[in-house]
C-alpha cells in the first residue's frame, strides 16, 4: 500500500506539472493579439496586432486605418518593433492641444499636437503622414500655422479656431505645424498714411486670425483702395459702402459666420465691424483661391470672375486692375507674401 501511494503521489505531481506548463504556454499569448502578416496601407489594425514590414516584426500600439506614408518604421507612436504580443499600453496621447482629423467633420483618424513646432519627420513620429489633415478642432485662445512644406516652408495658412473643412485649397498639404497659444507678436508697424484708428481696427482682426501684422497691411491697402480710409464712405455705384465697400447682399450672406467667428452680430455703423467683415471675406478668398493675389482678384469681381467679365450694369469689373493696386500698396507698407 505504501507503494501504491507514493506512485500515485508521483503520477498526480506530474499530472499538476503538465497542466501548469499548458496553462502558461497559453496564456503567455494575448486574446486579443492577431498576426496580419505583412503590413498593408488601408487596413483597421487592433492593438497588438502584430505585422511584417522590411524584414521585421511590428506590434500595433494604437488602433488605428493604416495610410501610405504611415509605414510601420515610419510612425514609432502606432507601431513598436519586435512581437510576441508584449507590447505595454499605447501612451496616452495630450488630451490638451489641437487634434487633426484625417476627414472632413472631424472624422477618420485622429491625432492631437500640443504646443510646439513640427517639422515633418517630427510629424510622423506622431503618427501624421505627409500631406495630410481635412480638418481640426483649435482650443479656445490657441493659434495654429499649417505649412505646405516641411520647415515650415511653402504657403502658410493660420487658424485660431475649429474647422470642420479646411477647404479644397489646404486638404492633404500639411507638411509642417507650428502650435502655440496666443497670436504671434506683430513684426510690422503702421504706414506712416494710414490713420491711426484704421490701423487699430486692421490690428484687432489680424490678432483674432493669428496673422502676426501682415494681415493688417494687406487691410490697410484694401481699405485705402475702397474708401481711402474712409473719405470715400458714401458708397460705390453698386451699394458697397462702409470702409472696405463690402455690398449689402454680400454681408447679408456672412452674418451668421461673422457671429460664428466673432461671436457678437454685425453691426454695420461699426468701423470695426466692416472691417472684421470685409477681412473674414478676404481671408476666405485668399484660403479658396490660393494666394493673396489671387484672393484680391475675387474679393472684388467675385468668385466667378474671369478676364473680361461684366457686372450687372454692363459695366467691365477690371479686377485685375484693383489686385493690381491694392497688392502694390500692400508690398509697399512691407508685405511679406
Amino acid at each position: 500500500m505504501h507503494s501504491l501511494k507514493k506512485s500515485l503521489t508521483k503520477s498526480l505531481a506530474l499530472v499538476v506539472m503538465l497542466a501548469l506548463l499548458f496553462c502558461n504556454l497559453f496564456t503567455g499569448i494575448p486574446a486579443s493579439a492577431a498576426a496580419r502578416g505583412a503590413w498593408a496601407p488601408n487596413t483597421a489594425y487592433a492593438v497588438t496586432d502584430t505585422v511584417t514590414y522590411s524584414g521585421s516584426t511590428y506590434t500595433c500600439r494604437q488602433a488605428h486605418t493604416s495610410l501610405v506614408g504611415w509605414e510601420p518604421s515610419n510612425v514609432p507612436a502606432l507601431w513598436e518593433k519586435g512581437g510576441g504580443g508584449t507590447t505595454p499600453p499605447p501612451t496616452t496621447p495630450p488630451t490638451n492641444g489641437v487634434i487633426f482629423y484625417a476627414d472632413i467633420n472631424y472624422g477618420g483618424t485622429a491625432i492631437t499636437l500640443g504646443v510646439g513646432n513640427y517639422t515633418l519627420s517630427q510629424l510622423n513620429a506622431k503618427g501624421i503622414p505627409n500631406d495630410w489633415m481635412s480638418s481640426l478642432k483649435v482650443p479656445g485662445g490657441w493659434t495654429v500655422e499649417v505649412y505646405e512644406h516641411d520647415n515650415f516652408g511653402g504657403t502658410k495658412w493660420t487658424y485660431t479656431s475649429s474647422s470642420s473643412w479646411v477647404g479644397s485649397t489646404v486638404n492633404d498639404k500639411m507638411s509642417s505645424v507650428k502650435i502655440y497659444t496666443g497670436s504671434p507678436t506683430p513684426s510690422v508697424t503702421k504706414p506712416s498714411e494710414v490713420p491711426s484708428s484704421i490701423w487699430t481696427y486692421t490690428m484687432n482682426v489680424d490678432n483674432k486670425f493669428g496673422k502676426g501684422g501682415d494681415f493688417a497691411l494687406l487691410l490697410c491697402a484694401v481699405i485705402k483702395k475702397e474708401s481711402s480710409f474712409g473719405a470715400g464712405l458714401p458708397g460705390s455705384p453698386s451699394a458697397g459702402d462702409g470702409l472696405m465697400q463690402v455690398e449689402p447682399n454680400t454681408r447679408n450672406a456672412y452674418l451668421s459666420q461673422f457671429s460664428s467667428k466673432f461671436g457678437r452680430a454685425y453691426n454695420h455703423s461699426s468701423e470695426q465691424d466692416q472691417v472684421c467683415m470685409g477681412a473674414m471675406i478676404l481671408d476666405e478668398k485668399i484660403a479658396k483661391f490660393g494666394n493673396i493675389y489671387n484672393g484680391l482678384l475675387h474679393y472684388n469681381g467675385g468668385d466667378y470672375w474671369y478676364p473680361g467679365a461684366t457686372d450687372s450694369y454692363g459695366r467691365p469689373i477690371l479686377a485685375n486692375q484693383y489686385a493690381d493696386a491694392v497688392y502694390a500698396t500692400y508690398k509697399g507698407y512691407g508685405g511679406k507674401n
